[in-house]
């Protein structure tokens, strides 16, 4: 009885004492080894069975950035020391869309998972639009940006596709109006062959840069020739002939006289006019200044073309053509010479009636000039040799006068010729035959 009353003596104090010790324990613990909590931003939520979705011909959009989440975690100390932000997992299984389009994001670590007292997110649903995939065909425009250097001009421009396939959401699909590539030629003078990227703009022009949409390619090849520019005037001759009693004066004029031209260096050092063929300008059977419009690109050397791309290439010429005048003149005899007479012979002109008149037409810019002129002429007796020789007889021919340009005869005149041996050689001849 005695023994008892000892064990329970002071029962109070006993389980008091007990109680701090556990108490004080505990605090030891704890601090030792506290639960922390700690926050780690922007980590990525990644998205599985994607193919629940793409199987069905749709695809989907994350909304509102929902993809991207600060992540909280508490754990003891012992167990947060070997967590980081790549040590935390976040994943949205698209098996388990909702009707309201959202997917509960899943946490966990990688490191002692199974050590933490909580982890949350921000966000606890993947937001996501659901729509059908619209996939379209569109060519790819090129257009160029500036002015190459002085005296020079862009020519062609090609590119090796002109084809891109889009796709993606409809609603961001039905959006894009065209696809294109801006080209640079600002103060360029050489030719240039580059990549260019594709860009996606609005029927307002607003450009469209979004990640939901997939092009079968980002950039193509893009060619631009810079040409070299000249001013060259321009050159008319003409073919067949003015009504009779008409004649064209010569004078050719055109609207404009010259064009500028472009093409590569090496062609243009060649080219100092732009030379219409006669063919272009037919005069036959005209009795008045004749008007007429020539597309010059149908005569444009090969590898050049005209250099204002706002001219036709359209020019207007005229032929200027006058009535014929006519005069009479007179030659004589005595003005004309008998040339290359051989050694031993003799010529001279027969029954020529002093003085021959004839008719003569022309402009009257050209029949002015027979005034006060004394027409004269020749013959050349060499046409008449034979193998060197020149034999006695009589012969006709065309006297050559000196009639100025553009003065033709109505008919020509023809002299008659005789041949004959001189006296001394006919002399030394009949010695010889003595």
């Amino acid at each position: 009885m005695k023994k008892k009353l000892t064990v329970t003596d002071n029962l109070g104090l006993k389980i008091l004492a007990v109680l701090c010790s556990v108490i004080l324990w505990l605090v030891v613990i704890n601090i030792e080894d506290p639960v922390i909590r700690k926050k780690f931003s922007d980590i990525p939520v990644k998205i599985t069975n994607t193919d629940a979705i793409t199987d069905q011909g749709k695809v989907f959009e994350v909304l509102d950035d929902t993809d991207l989440i600060d992540v909280t975690v508490t754990a003891k100390r012992s167990a947060m020391s070997t967590i980081t932000r790549d040590s935390i997992v976040a994943t949205a299984d698209m098996n388990e869309l909702t009707f309201m389009n959202t997917v509960r994001i899943k946490l966990a670590t990688n490191e002692n998972n199974d050590s933490l007292e909580n982890i949350r997110a921000d966000v606890e649903n993947l937001k996501v639009n659901v729509e059908d995939v619209k996939r379209v065909q569109m060519v790819i425009e090129t257009t160029t940006d500036g002015e190459p250097g002085d005296g020079y001009m862009l020519g062609e421009v090609s590119t090796d596709q002109n084809l891109v396939r889009l796709s993606g959401p409809e609603s961001r699909i039905s959006k894009v109006a065209r696809a294109s590539v801006e080209v640079s030629v600002e103060g360029i003078t050489t030719s240039i062959k580059a990549d260019y990227p594709i860009h996606l703009y609005d029927e307002d022009g607003n450009e469209i840069e979004d990640k939901s949409i997939t092009k079968s390619i980002n950039s193509i090849t893009v060619s631009a020739t810079i040409l070299q520019k000249k001013q060259v005037p321009l050159r008319f001759s003409i073919s067949g002939d003015a009504a009779e009693g008409y004649e064209a004066t010569g004078v050719i004029t055109s609207n404009p006289e010259s064009v500028m031209i472009a093409g590569r260096s090496s062609v243009l050092k060649n080219i100092a006019e732009l030379v219409i063929p006669e063919e272009a300008l037919n005069i036959t059977g005209q009795n008045k200044d004749m008007l007429t419009l020539i597309n010059l690109k149908q005569y444009l050397p090969d590898n050049v073309i005209l250099a204002d791309n706002t001219f036709s290439g359209k020019v207007s010429v005229t032929v200027y053509i006058e009535k014929e005048e006519q005069e009479d003149i007179h030659v004589e005899s005595r003005n004309i010479v008998l040339q290359n007479i051989p050694e031993g012979m003799e010529a001279q002109i027969q029954g020529m009636k002093e003085p021959v008149v004839l008719k003569a037409t022309g402009l009257a810019e050209n029949i002015s000039k027979l005034t006060d002129l004394t027409i004269t002429g020749y013959i050349d007796m060499s046409t008449f040799m034979e193998n060197g020789e020149l034999k006695t007889g009589t012969y006709q021919s065309e006297v050559t006068l000196n009639l100025p340009d553009g003065v033709t005869l109505r008919e020509p005149l023809v002299a008659e010729i005789s041949v004959t041996q001189s006296e001394e050689t006919e002399q030394n001849g009949n010695e010889n035959e003595g």
